[in-house]
């Protein structure tokens, strides 16, 4: 086969690329190796060189003396304390009305009152948390093919609340009517000697604000005449006292 100019060429120049690879990678072998060397000779000298801190007035303190020096204080150091200052706390003052026991606690706007009241067949009946006031009566109604029949109603006059204990804040009274009879007539507080002639142990009424009224007792009961019955809290009739109560235990009710 007749040799060639241009394979001839071809194969010179794979050689220089040959040759060219083989000297930069040798070269770039050496130039890490000698800034590797570089570098640990620079770690190595770094690691023995004494720093030193210069201070005013041209004092120079070692570093190691420094550091310790700067120990030492941190040590030492004493944190300052801190007042903790309590705030006050201020309650709201809540005037309280002083009601001697066997005088008559009046509002301002006391009046005599005269109600449309009948107490005709008026009945007592506890009903989901308050002592309902009423009466039965009928009502003629007429059926759809026109038949009347009469149906049984209830009247509701009054809605007394039901009270386990006494308030704190008593109420004074603010008209003559202060409860309601078992007969269903009006207990008016000037009228205490109609009830006088009952003993403690009858139950006369209810008052407006829900608690039961008794007759005459001799015990002393508080500013309003309630008393701890067996039954609970309740109000008494008091020989002492020129009214059916002194004031009232809890909010009563308006006719």
């Amino acid at each position: 086969m007749p040799f060639r100019t241009r394979d001839f060429t071809l194969f010179l120049l794979a050689v220089a690329f040959i040759v060219v690879g083989i000297t930069a990678t040798v070269e770039e072998d050496l130039s890490s190796r000698g800034q590797s060397a570089s570098v640990a000779s620079f770690v190595s000298d770094a690691e023995s060189i004494e720093y030193e801190a210069v201070v005013p007035g041209g004092r120079e303190v070692p570093r190691a003396s420094r550091l310790a020096e700067l120990r030492a204080k941190i040590a030492d150091f004493v944190f300052p304390e801190v007042a903790v200052v309590e705030e006050e706390v201020v309650e709201e003052e809540v005037e309280e009305v002083s009601v001697e026991p066997g005088t008559i606690t009046l509002c301002g706007n006391y009046r005599t009152i005269n109600p449309v009241w009948s107490p005709t067949g008026l009945q007592f009946e506890i009903v989901e948390g308050a002592r309902l006031v009423y009466r039965e009566t009928e009502k003629a109604v007429v059926d759809e093919f026109g038949v009347s029949s009469v149906m049984p109603e209830r009247e509701v006059v009054a809605q007394l609340p039901l009270r386990g204990a006494p308030q704190a804040a008593k109420s004074c009274i603010p008209t003559d009517v202060v409860g309601i009879a078992l007969d269903g007539s009006l207990i008016r507080n000037n009228e205490y000697t109609l009830y006088r002639v009952f003993g403690e142990e009858t139950l006369v009424g209810y008052a407006l604000d829900g608690f039961p009224i008794y007759g005459l007792s001799a015990r002393n009961g508080d500013e309003c005449g309630g008393v701890a019955m067996a039954t609970g809290y309740g109000y008494v009739l008091s020989a002492e006292r020129e009214g059916v109560l002194g004031c009232f235990s809890g909010a009563p009710i308006s006719l």
